[in-house]
């Protein structure tokens, strides 16, 4: 087995391991100090079965369960497992069809974020040319905190951001309240500073008025996404790909539409509380 660094600011591709295959137990703990270290791991090549799949989650904790609005799009047999996909059978979409065309963090809106998304290329868009399309792009939020002024870093080590899920995808309702996370977080695992704001999820900076706070999170939205702290998977068929949502943030490029097929697996990695 080979870990490999992709030369960007995060992420690791794994080489020389077939995953429908019992791991020695030092290979799975290399690959587990793999994704804290790196933010994204990946490994090609690799089709799994609906069980090897959630085999291979759980190398690196419990899975979280999917809720009841998710329901329709969970794969048959196997609640840990979401469907996303732009494919329609029988007029109705078989999978979850948004990928996230904005810089976004999983679930930062709840006080035990998960750790770590697991995707499992299934199918994968291709351009007339033979092009892949769909691309994933990830940034280091390790990699912006060390670089982050240091005025604008003894800052944002003083203050937290309020994280909310319906202000983005519905009317405001007490369905799903939010929570507060620092702007700086130590990683839980780590204790590594990452900057933990992104423009998917957090709603304003506490205890700031909200012209001030409006100004600061635009400029970090703005930071977080440099090229210097940016890997850009191009997905392959049969792709595992996984991804630590502490220190990292990521957005679909999206670029692809029927005839062109989508199809991946997802599960999650159970976080812990960051209160």
């Amino acid at each position: 087995m080979e870990i490999r660094p992709t030369g960007a600011a995060l992420g690791m591709e794994v080489i020389g391991v077939d995953f429908r295959k019992p791991l020695p137990l030092q290979e799975r703990e290399a690959i587990r100090q793999a994704l804290l270290q790196s933010g994204v791991l990946f490994v090609r090549g690799q089709l799994l079965d609906e069980r090897q799949f959630v085999d291979f989650a759980r190398l690196f904790g419990e899975l979280e369960s999917y809720g009841s609005t998710m329901n329709k799009f969970l794969k048959a047999g196997h609640p840990d497992i979401l469907v996303l996909s732009n494919i329609i059978e029988d007029g109705n979409p078989v999978g979850v069809a948004d990928a996230g065309e904005y810089w976004h963090t999983d679930r930062s809106y709840v006080p035990k974020p998960a750790w770590s998304s697991c995707l499992h290329a299934i199918e994968v868009p291709h351009a007339d040319d033979g092009t892949p399309l769909g691309d994933t792009e990830f940034s280091s939020m390790i990699a912006a905190a060390k670089a982050l002024p240091l005025a604008l870093r003894a800052r944002l080590d003083k203050l937290s951001a309020w994280h909310e899920y319906v202000f983005r995808f519905t009317d405001k309702n007490n369905s799903m309240p939010g929570v507060s996370h620092p702007l700086i977080l130590p990683h839980p695992m780590t204790k590594a500073p990452c900057l933990y704001v992104n423009k998917g999820f957090t709603h304003r900076i506490v205890d700031l008025p909200d012209a001030e706070s409006t100004a600061l999170m635009e400029e970090l939205f703005e930071f977080a996404k440099r090229p210097e702290f940016v890997y850009r998977h191009k997905w392959q068929k049969g792709d595992l790909l996984l991804w630590d949502n502490y220190s990292t943030q990521h957005r679909a490029t999206g670029g692809y539409a029927l005839p062109q097929r989508r199809l991946m697996w997802r599960t999650t990695i159970q976080g812990v509380p960051l209160q």
